[in-house]
């Protein structure tokens, strides 16, 4: 009895281990925008260049004192001078903002899907490489935006950029500058 018992509890925790996949669907955004879906390759970004340094500077503080001595049993008044070096390391904020053009070779590409997935190719593409759904979201009455989904820890999560559109040029904008927002300009391959 004891047997069949374990036996019956053996199999039914089999069954169950079977039966224990990853149900969840993979995350679908919805179709592709006609505008953007194709392949883009990167020609040109504006981007913050973020450098720190720390400097050694050396600061002399000189003290001058008059103290009270006695030589030979006189009382005498003499002038000291008592120097001390200061070393301070000093952080400077050396960032600054450049410009960079991309040949065509090797391509450094974008590829929006029509269902809703993007995949990057290059070395210069390493930010979209976490990537691989979009969206375009056209709520805002005078710009678009795309949402790029990030799927991490189970969870889907959007990243919404600034999107221009002018026939073959694609620019992905985000906020880095009070002046004039960074950009990543992309061109349609043919």
């Amino acid at each position: 009895m004891r047997k069949v018992f374990y036996l019956s509890l053996t199999l039914l925790l089999a069954c169950l281990l079977i039966d224990c996949k990853d149900k969840t669907a993979n995350f679908s955004p919805g179709p592709g925008d006609p505008r953007i879906t194709g392949t883009w390759r990167l020609v040109e970004r504006y981007f913050s260049k973020d450098s720190i340094k720390s400097i050694l500077t050396v600061n002399l503080n000189v003290r001058h004192d008059t103290i009270l001595v006695t030589v030979g049993g006189q009382t005498v008044w003499k002038d000291t001078t008592i120097t001390k070096l200061d070393t301070i390391f000093v952080r400077r904020d050396t960032s600054f903002y450049k410009t960079q053009l991309y040949p065509a070779v090797p391509p450094q590409t974008l590829t929006f899907g029509a269902d809703g997935q993007v995949s990057s190719n290059g070395n210069e593409m390493t930010y979209y490489r976490s990537i691989k759904n979009f969206r375009v979201d056209a709520t805002y009455p005078d710009s678009l935006f795309v949402n790029f989904f990030i799927s991490t820890n189970g969870a889907t999560i959007p990243v919404p950029q600034r999107l221009v559109v002018q026939q073959d040029m694609l620019m992905l904008l985000s906020n880095c500058n009070q002046l004039q927002p960074c950009y990543s300009k992309f061109v349609r391959v043919k």
